[in-house]
């Protein structure tokens, strides 16, 4: 499956079901019927993780979480009521913005800084996993989320990403806080030429 890092909807977390410690099951719900048009076994990339439709209603989807996904994205931090951004798979036949999102997240990162100048709010993040800073360029695309953005500056430990209004409107990205942790994807190119290096 492929996506482009546009949020399509923001979506609530209406309900967690713990079926033991490290799976879950989760039911997003979205004030428009979002979900009209998709089925069972459907990907949607729900804050950044691509995740399967595995019971569905016009304004409700349910998801299985297994052991890897939710040991190694912000699933785990979710509680009722959470906001997430929401993007279903692209078609072959749309048109296509952002950057090549596959949904796979590659790790966490930590929000280190906020600053505002004029409308756009700055935004600097730390990986959890320090390795991931190699496969993170200035100028070059990322994932935040499920929100494809592009890097403005770069540090040895962190990077810095801006946003504008409109991404602020329309996704979850306006409720981040010093603190808070995100999904990040870096690009697949720079995941092909760290690997070979």
């Amino acid at each position: 499956m492929m996506f482009t890092g546009i949020t399509q909807a923001k979506g609530k977390v209406e309900q967690i079901l713990q079926k033991n410690s490290h799976e879950v099951e989760l039911k997003i719900a979205t004030v428009d019927a979002y979900f009209k048009d998709s089925k069972v076994g459907d990907s949607i990339m729900v804050d950044g993780v691509c995740l399967t439709i595995t019971k569905v209603s016009s304004h409700s989807a349910l998801f299985d979480i297994m052991v890897p996904t939710f040991n190694t994205t912000t699933i785990r931090y979710f509680e009722v009521g959470t906001i997430v951004n929401l993007e279903k798979a692209i078609l072959v036949t749309e048109r296509f913005d952002g950057h090549f999102v596959l949904g796979h997240v590659d790790g966490i990162a930590k929000v280190v800084r906020i600053e505002k100048i004029s409308e756009t709010i700055l935004i600097s993040f730390q990986p959890i996993e320090p390795t991931l800073m190699k496969q993170i360029i200035s100028k070059g695309s990322i994932s935040i989320s499920g929100v494809s953005l592009t890097v403005i500056q770069v540090k040895s430990t962190e990077f810095q990403v801006g946003l504008i209004p409109v991404t602020l409107k329309n996704t979850n990205l306006s409720e981040l806080t010093i603190g808070k942790y995100v999904n990040l994807e870096t690009d697949i190119l720079a995941k092909y030429i760290t690997q070979r290096i």
